[in-house]
Order: structure tokens, then C-alpha cells, then sequence
């Protein structure tokens, strides 16, 4: 049930150790949404903080401007503190929730543009591109290739046309919220894009500006692509278990099919290491592994 008769919309911010930022954030959202210069919206404005364990004045800060804030007692990851943030919207019955970062690359003045698509029904969950909209600083290389990168394998795991698979600003319907699943505390940009789609919401991408960060450190290292990596696998395979299964199950059966042929021309003799029990395991085991893919699908179809 909805708090307010007109959409309401509950405003996000995680953050860890963000003193510096957090304030002007949570001021320029305010002065825009919610202040007495405020403009005209056809929605209700809220804004919380999802406080990810902070040991600066972050939690104070917030609080200091009126907000409620929701706390960590430990650092759980951005991914966490958006798990959180997302139960939360819910729970308070927002109609939309939108995610912002603390640190100001993100404009709150384009709140709205993730929004709009929400309120006029033409979408369930709406990614800011900050690639489309207005990048004001040369990004490193290294950043760069990997947003990239990781763009086009969200992309295609999806086949959705992602082109930030890492941005900061997001939106989602309520009956998104609802269902949302974060199971990693990392990467929560491609988890969200894949967990929305694999769950059939519409995502659509908006173009946003973004500005160079001036205070804080980034999360991203070289550790992001040994964690994302397999998390993403993993949510494939838990939302199209089939067109994983499928291929390396046929791979086997070739496999088999394979040896059985070359020990045929060999007059029966075992090719190489393979034995007569060889084939049978090769076909056997791809019988077994797409019948399992099978078995997942439909429970999969049935579960979403």
C-alpha cells in the first residue's frame, strides 16, 4: 500500500566514510526536491542513508540534515548497503526507489530523468549512462576498457544494449523492490541490471552527467574482475540454466562420439589416454548434464 495518493519516491544514499561529500549530496537533493525552491513534481520526495559501517561523521552529517539513516554496524560492501536500501524502500512503501551516490559524480538534479520513465510506465528498473549523457572528465584507461568490458558481457548475458554496466544512479519500480536479489556485496550495478531482466522487469538506460570524484577513494581494484567474474557466471546460470547446460552437455556427447570414431579407425584400440569406458562416461555425463539443465529451466520458469 502506498504512503502518499501521488508516487512516492525514496531517494538512497549509501556511503562509507563520505564527510566530505555526503552534505552537499544530500543539500542539492533537498534544495531540488524538497525545498522551498523546489521544483514542480507530481511525486513525493524522501531521501534516507544507508550508513555502510562509517568511522567519519557520515551517519552525523545525515542526521544533521533531517535525514533518517540506516545503519551498519559493519561494512557489508556498496552491494550490501544497497540490499539493505532496497528492503528499506520497500518497507517504507515507496512507489519508486533511487539509488545515488555519496560522492557527487552522480548530479541529483537528474533524480528525475531515472524516474520519469517509472511514473509514465515504460519501465521497471532505469540505469543512468553517464557515457550518453555527459562524462566531464577523461576517465583512465584502465577504467575505461573495464567498464566496458564488463558492459558487454552484461550485455551479453542479457541481451540488453548496456553501455555502463558500473554507473551510480538508478531507479527501480516497486514491484521490483519487492523481489530484488543482491546475493554479492560488491558489484551491485550488473547484479541489479541482470537480476532485473532474468526477473522481467523492463530496464531501460537514460542518459545522466558525471563528474569528476574530488573527495574518497574508489572501491573498484584489481580484485573487481575476479569477484564480479563469477558472480556474473553464477547469475547466468541461475537465470538460463539451459543455454549454459545445453552447450556443454552437446560438447560431451561430441566428445564421445568423437573417441568412439577414432577407436573405430584404430580397430577398437584406446586413442591416447582414453579407454572403451571413456565413451560411455563422455555420453553419458552430457545426457545427465543437459537433463539437469532442463530439470532447472522449468523450475526456473516456474519460480519467475
Amino acid at each position: 500500500m502506498e504512503k502518499y495518493h501521488l508516487p512516492y519516491v525514496v531517494v538512497f544514499i549509501p556511503a562509507y566514510n563520505e564527510e566530505d561529500s555526503i552534505g552537499r549530496v544530500i543539500e542539492m537533493t533537498k534544495d531540488q526536491y524538497k525545498g522551498p525552491n523546489q521544483i514542480q513534481n507530481d511525486y513525493v520526495l524522501d531521501i534516507i542513508v544507508i550508513d555502510d559501517g562509517s568511522t567519519d561523521r557520515t551517519s552525523e552529517i545525515a542526521r544533521e540534515h533531517g535525514l533518517r539513516v540506516v545503519h551498519h554496524p559493519k561494512n557489508q560492501g556498496l552491494g550490501g548497503a544497497t540490499r539493505t536500501a532496497l528492503r528499506t524502500c520497500y518497507e517504507m512503501g515507496a512507489t519508486v526507489g533511487v539509488k545515488i551516490d555519496a560522492d557527487f559524480q552522480h548530479d541529483p538534479e537528474d533524480i528525475d530523468k531515472v524516474v520519469r520513465p517509472i511514473l509514465e510506465d515504460r519501465a521497471d528498473s532505469v540505469f543512468g549512462t553517464r557515457f550518453k549523457g555527459g562524462l566531464e572528465y577523461k576517465m583512465p584507461l584502465y577504467r575505461d576498457w573495464g567498464n566496458k568490458f564488463f558492459s558487454w558481457l552484461t550485455g551479453l548475458i542479457t541481451g540488453l544494449k548496456v553501455t555502463d554496466g558500473q554507473t551510480g544512479l538508478m531507479a527501480f519500480h516497486r514491484r521490483y523492490l519487492k523481489i530484488a536479489n543482491l546475493t554479492q556485496s560488491y558489484n551491485e550495478t550488473q547484479q541489479l541490471i541482470i537480476d532485473s531482466w532474468g526477473k522481467h522487469m523492463r530496464v531501460t538506460e537514460v542518459p545522466v552527467l558525471f563528474h569528476k570524484r574530488t573527495t574518497g577513494t574508489s572501491f573498484i581494484s584489481w580484485k573487481y574482475p575476479l569477484i564480479v567474474l563469477p558472480n556474473m557466471i553464477r547469475l547466468f546460470i541461475h537465470f538460463k540454466p539451459l543455454r549454459f547446460f545445453l552447450p556443454v552437455g552437446v560438447l560431451s556427447i561430441i566428445a564421445g562420439l568423437v573417441i568412439a570414431i577414432l577407436m573405430t579407425y584404430n580397430n577398437g584400440d584406446p586413442v591416447g589416454i582414453f579407454g572403451n569406458a571413456s565413451v560411455a562416461i563422455f555420453i553419458l555425463a552430457g545426457l545427465q548434464i543437459m537433463f539437469f539443465g532442463m530439470l532447472a529451466d522449468q523450475i526456473g520458469k516456474k519460480r519467475f
